[in-house]
């Protein structure tokens, strides 16, 4: 019996240009690299089909940024398989360069949901993180996708940069808010090894600062839960009934099937990572049973329960308290300081938890 897959990733690897904190597999627009992409995918599509009972339900188009290949090369990469069956398909976009008529590609497909890349609306914040659109693009492209009739959109933030404190965030939350979205994604900036950010801290050119970004985190917090979003996740912020489909199924330990060069597989407990360069993904799709893996490995029972512990501690919906079983004594001390509640046989985080998520997963694996 093939193994079922409902949760599908698509990673588009493709950038006008490379922003430097981003550690994601990407590269620039290149006519010939991304047709050898959508040759590869349609390559491994293929095999998906043969390998897998695939009923698509949450699908998400990552990045690199979906939206960057040209209005024609979009269509093809729509056309490859049946995503808009799914009940969810989520594509990322950047607001350079999204405007009506691919807003408007993307609904007559069935996009469900836009994931827009704003990070931040000050111009010394966006000069600092290397992106290339203003406030007005911004609000374009949301205007652009509100008009074509996509029925969700998502923005997502940073914080944490330089110079800015709770009232620059807070003027930024604002603002954010104010363009109505359905969603919102913020995340502290994180340097990842191997990316220009990183390397300016080796450089000693900026340093980030834990304590302004505990403070920021909070902030977040009490300002998007004022405007009527709901903190489902750490990170993550939706309107009732708004939460995004796609990260539920991964954070709840359901199997995903990652499709495009690096893009990471869980299924009936192998995980896999596809060979990131784009023109050797193509050419092993093409001529090999699939494309191929820098990384394979079985995820043992183990392995699965730490992967549980550490993505629900960071959602609303907490642990199961049964799944926590010899931690009685742990999970008192976490409530005795705040950092934890429990509620109807589970356990949550408080925000001050939250702050603490990895510390205290640790304590209960």
């Amino acid at each position: 019996m093939k193994p079922p897959v409902e949760t599908l990733y698509v990673h588009v690897p493709f950038c006008t240009h490379l922003c430097p904190y981003c550690d994601f597999p990407k590269e620039r627009l290149a006519g010939n690299r991304m047709r050898d992409f959508l040759r590869g995918l349609q390559a491994e599509w293929a095999w998906v089909q043969q390998e897998f009972t695939v009923s698509p339900q949450q699908v998400f188009f990552g990045g690199g940024t979906p939206t960057a290949l040209s209005p024609s090369l979009l269509q093809e990469l729509i056309e490859i398989a049946p995503w808009g069956q799914a009940k969810e398909w989520t594509v990322e976009a950047n607001p350079d360069g999204f405007g009506p008529t691919k807003a408007a590609m993307l609904q007559a497909a069935g996009v469900t949901r836009l994931s827009l890349g704003v990070q931040a609306f000050r111009p010394e914040d966006l000069a600092w993180l290397g992106r290339r659109h203003d406030r007005a693009t911004i609000r374009s492209a949301v205007a652009s996708a509100r008009q074509a009739g996509i029925p969700q959109i998502n923005l997502d933030l940073i914080y944490g940069l330089p110079n800015q404190g709770p009232t620059e965030w807070q003027s930024t939350l604002e603002e954010a808010c104010a363009l109505k979205p359905d969603h919102i994604s913020a995340y502290v900036i994180t340097p990842e090894a191997g990316t220009e950010l990183a390397s300016m801290i080796e450089r000693g050119e900026w340093h980030p600062d834990g304590e302004n970004e505990s403070l920021l985190f909070l902030l977040t917090q009490r300002i998007l839960e004022a405007h009527g979003f709901n903190a489902y996740e750490i990170s993550n912020f939706a309107k009732p009934g708004m939460e995004c489909l796609h990260h539920q199924a991964i954070w709840s330990g359901q199997d995903y099937l990652g499709m495009g060069p690096g893009a990471v597989s869980t299924v009936a407990g192998r995980r896999w990572r596809n060979i990131r360069d784009t023109g050797q993904y193509a050419r092993s799709a093409e001529t090999s049973p699939h494309p191929d893996h820098e990384e394979e490995e079985v995820c043992g029972a183990q392995e699965r329960r730490t992967e549980r512990i550490l993505l629900g501690l960071r959602t609303s919906l907490g642990l199961a308290e049964e799944t926590l079983q010899g931690h009685e004594i742990c999970l008192a001390e976490l409530v005795q300081k705040g950092w934890g509640r429990r509620q109807d046989g589970r356990f949550l985080l408080t925000p001050r938890g939250r702050l603490r998520a990895d510390e205290v997963a640790t304590m209960l694996i």
